[in-house]
């Protein structure tokens, strides 16, 4: 899948009306955005399993288009992270001056999309009275790319890694494993660009000719790939595959036009990001 333009600027596509209206469409509230509790057994070879519960909420927008940049900065990502009191108190003991779980990062279709620098100090955490204590550790979305056209569910992460760094410049790094199948923050319906398909061709030829058609598909976000399909009436006259620019000529045989016009319809089939699209152009045959 080839990017287009518009997808290659990346953020900078804010600036046009069409990814303003996609930002604006990312930055919508979800009736479905909830929280995701999840519990992790995080593991150092010396320290042994620090239990570590975390609660993230996320603004979800309701849909999205399907391969748009989506730039950093778009969502807050607000993270709980709970913790045993002991594990406060050996965390103090040994100096640990940072807690970096910058690797915790949602998943999103077969990709994660983090959350930025998701750093806070053990003193940060304040004790709920409960034998554990809790510290806000939040951050905004980082840059990534929506995926094909599709209903997503977002969930918390399967694993992550934890580092603890020392006032002497070391770190020790814990493995955290979900102790359960990963809970989600919401969905999110990726929906395929809108395509404009185009056509051209003689519009009058002899008879006993073929009639040459050239078909463009264009669209946001990812260069339109898959197939074309001639139609006249409900026959099949020809068809083609989409170059990598998008276009494609097709053939119609002399032999399926008739004498007059005739009506050439295209029809556009889609790919993962770009929905079906038509076109149509008429051909007259004289003799």
């Amino acid at each position: 899948m080839l990017h287009t333009s518009s997808r290659r600027l990346g953020a900078a596509v804010a600036a046009t009306a069409l990814s303003a209206g996609a930002l604006v469409t990312l930055a919508t509230p979800a009736a479905n955005a909830g929280v995701a509790t999840n519990a992790y057994n995080c593991v150092n070879a010396l320290a042994g399993t620090v239990p570590v519960g975390v609660a993230t909420d996320v603004t979800l927008p309701p849909t999205a288009p399907a391969g748009f940049d989506v730039p950093a900065d778009l969502l807050d990502v607000k993270n709980k992270v709970t913790i045993p009191n002991q594990a406060k108190a050996l965390f103090t003991q040994f100096g640990v001056t940072n807690l970096d779980m910058t690797d915790y990062k949602l998943t999103l279709g077969d990709g994660r999309v983090g959350a930025g620098s998701l750093v806070v100090a053990p003193t940060a955490f304040v004790d709920n009275g409960n034998g554990t204590s809790t510290a806000d550790i939040n951050g905004k979305n980082a840059a990534f790319t929506t995926p094909a056209a599709d209903t997503y569910v977002v969930s918390a992460p399967v694993d992550f890694k934890l580092i603890a760094t020392l006032a002497n410049g070391s770190t020790a790094e814990f493995v955290c494993t979900n102790a359960a199948a990963p809970t989600s923050v919401g969905s999110v319906t990726v929906q395929a660009n809108p395509a404009t398909v185009t056509a051209k061709t003689k519009a009058t030829i002899k008879s006993g000719k073929d009639a040459k058609v050239k078909v463009k598909v264009t669209a946001d976000n990812e260069d339109p790939t898959g197939k074309v399909v001639a139609m006249i009436g409900k026959k099949k006259v020809g068809k083609g595959t989409l170059a990598d620019n998008g276009k494609v000529t097709i053939t119609v045989k002399a032999k399926k036009l008739k004498a007059g016009k005739n009506k050439i319809k295209l029809a556009y089939a889609g790919d993962g990001f770009t929905a079906a699209g038509k076109a149509k152009v008429v051909v007259k045959v004289t003799k």
